[in-house]
């Protein structure tokens, strides 16, 4: 039996789009990370003077056949993978490469693995080892899909006395695994430092202008559809710039490695979330709202969004929710380039230099009206119980920024300002429409409950660089933002360097994107210690997901189960980690809220659902059902309301038909069954478990509830919750069973 490392080029070239959106499984896509301190992580550079990839070195067995060099197919868009081909079962193989580390860094060891059809992955691993205390962690390598790459890491703090970190990427003995590896990383950082923010002096560069010529040469591209829907308006734009400039600025497709996301160049992006691909990368990282809701039939929107990766890039967005619009938003932004050329040439002469500044030219669609009341302003993330009053992320300071952000009505901004900085009388209305949700009436922006707190960040990152703040607002606001920070800290999410066994609960999730979302606005301008703790401590809050579906909280309070699985849907989106989707974990929780569910409307269990939430599990999932829950809700889907709709372009509502005639059990996962110790068996292990003989509120349904959590409710075990014969339902909550006392 022989073994080899094989360096792989053909059978991984795919568009860097790809690799952005079904690749980038933590974190990665945000743009974000420190420096590789790995020489050729990419396996890139070819082969060096040892037949292995330049930078590495040999680990264990020497087979005689080296490494090979495969040809990759002529194009951008490929990779370079390194194929691990372990033959050798009573021996180890593979490589290993060592740099200078410091005593009391953080280092962060990761790389991207694939499987390989018909082999297993059983047996690999990535270990970061620090010298010369020979101290390390380790993970198993185990991909779950030969479809495209996951990420795994290790992550550890170096011990005192370290003078060295090496990274292997090696085979156990037994058994023999077979599996592709890209881009391994090794990322340092101090350690997390006290949670103490920065007072800033200086505002940060706002990218204001966004070049589109640049010295007679083209400095953007317009991305268009592949569709080929937008051609018209994508070539109106190319036309004019030619015409003011003499230079023909690219047409590129929404899936070119150019429209990639992370961007890596300045766009022109046409249409909107379901129509380009682009934009709808954009969309889940909170960087446009542009989706088939809003601007709504016929209005457009150009808008410019300013340095989202911290590179200097920017976008301009040409959109719409239909096709008249987009081409509407085109004829608008032509002449906005017109305007620009106009102040920066003499008369009937072509420029050789063509940018444009801030822009935000929004026209709704037919019959769209915001009102200016924020009681009666509603959202996208509402509820039948909470309705529009706030919660899952929003509060009346957001309601205004959004609002302005949407509108491009003043109003708003100031109200927003007002709100932020409040005298006794804004104090008091905030009292009276937040209550809790702002809990420092004092500082609101620096002081929000955290399950309100994330969209006040998201949204002044979309409106800033409106030339209705003055920089002295900016700054004020910069810094009453970064005293967040303080608020957020005691929540125990902060500071984190390894994952926890399981999930928080929603308070936990929810204080996690709050700081994901703060350390994301602040790390882009001043990437320091601080702000990248934020954001890892979220990532790593969220990891178990990456394995199991132990999520605390709510294993009682069953009508809240929604909201303790909501945020990862928003966290999943932000970040661009899919893995839990991949894993399984997601369709598994999903399906514990499906359990739950009786079919009768007004349903319990749907009560606290959010919009929000329905529509973006609908998305990850291409799956009806959850715009068929979205309807039972009552909820009303016709009206004006601000954040994203996530609306869907062809998808329809469709019954649980698969749900039908079959026990619905939520077991536990394996983690929480070793912690809770219960002496049964783990497939005799469940939360809870429905049956159903209809999809609806017909037949027969009984619910019945596995788990005493010790909650919110009195002792329990398998007590029926709900149970319907014929239509009739007879029993219903935990009354139906008999206390009692010793």
């Amino acid at each position: 039996m022989r073994r080899f490392l094989l360096l792989l080029v053909a059978s991984v070239g795919v568009s860097l789009s790809t690799l952005s959106q079904a690749s980038d499984s933590y974190g990665g896509t945000d743009g974000l990370w420190p420096k590789n301190l790995l020489q050729n992580g990419t396996f890139q550079e070819g082969l060096g003077p040892n037949s292995l990839p330049a930078g590495w070195r040999r680990y264990g067995y020497a087979d005689p056949e080296g490494v090979r060099l495969v040809p990759a197919a002529a194009t951008t868009a490929s990779t370079t993978a390194l194929l691990l081909v372990d033959r050798e079962p009573d021996r180890e193989i593979g490589i290993t490469q060592t740099v200078p580390a410091e005593p009391g860094r953080v280092y962060r060891a990761s790389v991207k693995a694939k499987a390989v059809a018909g082999k297993t992955a059983q047996g690999a691993f990535l270990q970061l080892r620090f010298l010369p205390s020979n101290r390390l962690v380790q993970t198993e390598l185990q991909p779950v899909t030969e479809r495209r790459f996951t990420e795994f890491f290790v992550h550890a703090q170096a011990s005192q006395g370290t003078t060295h970190a090496r990274v292997y990427l090696y085979t156990h003995r037994e058994p023999t695994p077979e599996v592709l590896l890209r881009d391994v990383r090794l990322v340092s950082m101090p350690p997390p430092p006290p949670p103490v923010p920065p007072v800033y002096r200086k505002l940060k560069d706002l990218h204001l202008t966004t070049p589109i010529v640049r010295g007679g040469r083209p400095a953007a591209v317009i991305v268009a559809p592949a569709s080929g829907i937008y051609r018209h308006a994508a070539e109106r734009i190319q036309a004019a710039i030619q015409d003011l400039t003499g230079v023909s600025v690219p047409i590129v497709p929404d899936d070119s490695p150019q429209a990639a996301v992370p961007i890596c160049g300045n766009l022109i992006a046409l249409g909107n979330r379901s129509t380009n691909r682009c934009i709808s990368e954009l969309y889940n990282r909170y960087y446009t709202l542009l989706d088939l809701r809003y601007p709504g039939r016929g209005g457009y929107v150009v808008r410019t969004l300013h340095n989202p990766f911290g590179n200097g890039f920017n976008v301009v967005f040409v959109g719409g929710s239909d096709k008249a619009g987009v081409e509407r938003a085109a004829e608008a932004f032509v002449a906005r380039l017109r305007q620009s050329a106009a102040d920066n040439r003499p008369a009937a002469t072509r420029v050789r230099h063509l940018s444009v500044g801030w822009i935000a030219d929004i026209q709704l669609g037919e019959g769209l009206q915001v009102l200016r009341d924020v009681r009666e302003l509603k959202t996208w993330d509402a509820s039948a119980g909470y309705r529009s009053v706030g919660y899952f992320g929003w509060n009346s300071i957001s309601k205004h920024m959004a609002a302005y952000y949407m509108t491009g009505d003043e109003y708003h901004a100031r109200e927003f300002l007002r709100l932020a900085f409040p005298d006794e009388k804004a104090k008091r209305q905030i009292a009276e429409v937040d209550g809790e949700r702002i809990e420092n009436k004092d500082e609101p922006l620096s002081g929000p409950y955290h399950y309100t707190a994330h969209m006040m960040i998201l949204f002044w990152d979309l409106i800033e660089e409106s030339p209705v703040f003055s920089d002295a607002d900016r700054l004020r606001v910069m810094n009453a933002f970064a005293k967040q920070l303080t608020h957020r800290a005691p929540e125990g999410i902060y500071g984190r360097l390894v994952p926890p066994r399981a999930v928080g609960s929603r308070h936990n999730q929810w204080s996690a994107i709050a700081l994901y979302c703060l350390g994301r606005y602040f790390y882009r301008h001043d990437p320091s210690p601080l702000w990248w703790h934020c954001m890892e401590s979220a990532r790593l809050h969220f990891r178990p997901l990456h394995s199991h579906a132990w999520v605390r909280g709510e294993g009682d309070h069953l009508p809240w189960y929604s909201t303790g699985i909501a945020p990862i849907f928003s966290y999943m989106l932000l970040t661009g980690d899919r893995e839990p989707l991949r894993t399984g974990t997601i369709d598994t929780l999903l399906r514990g809220q499906e359990a739950l569910i009786s079919g009768r409307q007004p349903d319990w269990a749907l009560r606290c659902a959010s919009l929000g939430f329905l529509h973006k599990a609908a998305y990850l999932t291409g799956d009806g059902r959850w715009l068929e829950y979205r309807d039972r809700t009552g909820v009303d889907t016709s009206v004006f309301r601000l954040g994203q709709s996530y609306w869907p372009a062809r998808l329809q509502p469709q019954p649980p038909a698969d749900l039908v005639g079959r026990w619905t059990i939520h077991r536990l996962p394996e983690p929480m069954w070793r912690a809770r110790r219960s002496g049964l068996p783990l497939d005799r292990s469940f939360q809870f478990a429905s049956f159903r003989s209809q999809p609806d509120a017909r037949g027969d349904f009984v619910l019945i509830d596995g788990f005493n959590g010790a909650y919110r409710n009195p002792y329990h075990a398998f007590a029926i919750l709900e149970l319907r014969l014929g239509g009739y339902t007879l029993l219903s909550g935990y009354r139906n069973q008999l206390l009692t006392r010793a």
